[in-house]
């Protein structure tokens, strides 16, 4: 039988919307996550990834392309960055950023994280404060290990709902973040998970009282050793 999505969550198109609409004012809504630390794991996350010069590094959901400076110092003007996001309108933004920045080795394309054909030569996959809004994240995760090459890291960084908090301080935390999509449906998504399962050698962090996690691993194979 064909696959149902659960009616609970927005569906491709609809997220797409939702953050077209963001766009203009996404950044200044995001900035109080750089001001109480919640960007620091995403930091560590982006060092963790290994990058050298001439490696092809993919962002998936770029969103407005927080990433795209530190990832593409971090593989020079031989590597590549490849900026994937499913709204039109964050891909704009990521544009302006690219410009300004004058990053001459990033690509930006239009997609859905669930339908990304990765390129070939693709040394890492980060993705940050995305996968949250993508229920069936463990598709994502599998389908990236059957594209990648054993070693290959793949890194997530996003919200998470804090073990041990009362009930009314979760509901208000989400009613917080509730511009960017998050309701209460989306407590259960937990992207961590697939990490864990699909790949070897996996460092899994939190922050911010445990609002915040980072996990990455590197896609198994018949070897998967560390670069030299």
């Amino acid at each position: 039988m064909p696959h149902r999505p659960d009616s609970r969550f927005r569906t491709g198109p609809q997220v797409a919307g939702l953050y077209d609409r963001l766009a203009p004012l996404y950044d200044r809504l995001a900035a109080p996550y750089d001001w109480i630390g919640g960007r620091r794991l995403q930091r560590d996350l982006i060092d963790a990834l290994d990058l050298r010069a001439g490696d092809t590094v993919v962002d998936l959901g770029t969103g407005s392309g927080w990433n795209l400076v530190s990832l593409a110092r971090a593989v020079g003007p031989t590597g590549r960055v490849v900026g994937y996001d499913i709204s039109a309108g964050m891909l704009e933004r990521a544009h302006e950023r690219v410009r300004e920045e004058g990053l001459a080795n990033v690509e930006l394309r239009r997609s859905d994280s669930r339908e990304v054909d990765v390129p070939s030569d693709t040394a890492a996959v980060i993705s940050a404060f995305s996968m949250e809004m993508v229920p069936d994240h463990d598709d994502v995760i599998a389908r990236l290990v059957d594209q990648l090459h054993p070693g290959t890291r793949i890194g997530l960084v996003g919200l998470r709902e804090p073990s041990g908090w009362p009930e009314w301080l979760i509901r208000l935390v989400t009613s917080i973040n509730a511009p960017f999509g998050v309701g209460p449906e989306y407590r259960e998504v937990q992207p961590w998970t697939s990490i864990q399962g699909h790949l070897v050698g996996v460092d899994y962090r939190e922050a911010m009282a445990g609002t915040v996690y980072s996990a990455i691993g590197r896609v198994p194979g018949p070897t998967t050793p560390d670069r030299p």
